[in-house]
């Protein structure tokens, strides 16, 4: 960490600058430059932050393209399957399922009349409470 320079006394100053203007003006650098140097400061620590999570990405990175390159080796070095079908010699299968349960009969319903069936209301007169 830098350290803070001292502010030179107002005799040292007036002894090199004769003008009272430059001599105020020189007096305010020195109030404006400690904060700004630590602004700086504070800045140049956030970039190297950024810098060394760049470095940790990169290397991942890289690491991640060796292992895909390894990868590539390994796929390129199998032995290729080749499919050794026929498919002109095929003979259709004959399955026989057993079954343990029966298999269910489908009967025919029939219908006595082709009518529409009849609805018949009855009223009621009196409300019975069961």
């Amino acid at each position: 960490m830098i350290k803070r320079p001292s502010t030179p006394r107002r005799e040292d100053l007036a002894k090199i600058f004769k003008d009272p203007r430059t001599l105020k003006a020189f007096e305010q650098v020195f109030e404006l430059l400690p904060d700004e140097l630590e602004r700086q400061l504070e800045g140049l620590e956030n970039v190297q932050v950024v810098a060394e999570s760049a470095t940790a990405q990169a290397a991942l990175a890289m690491a991640l393209l060796y292992a895909i390159d390894e990868l590539a080796s390994i796929k390129a070095m199998e032995p290729v399957h080749q499919c050794n079908c026929q498919f002109d010699d095929l003979t259709p299968r004959h399955e026989s399922i057993s079954q343990d349960c029966p298999v269910p009969r489908y009967e025919s319903i029939t219908q006595d009349s082709l009518e529409p069936a009849q609805v018949q209301y009855q009223e009621l007169s009196t409300l019975e409470i069961v």
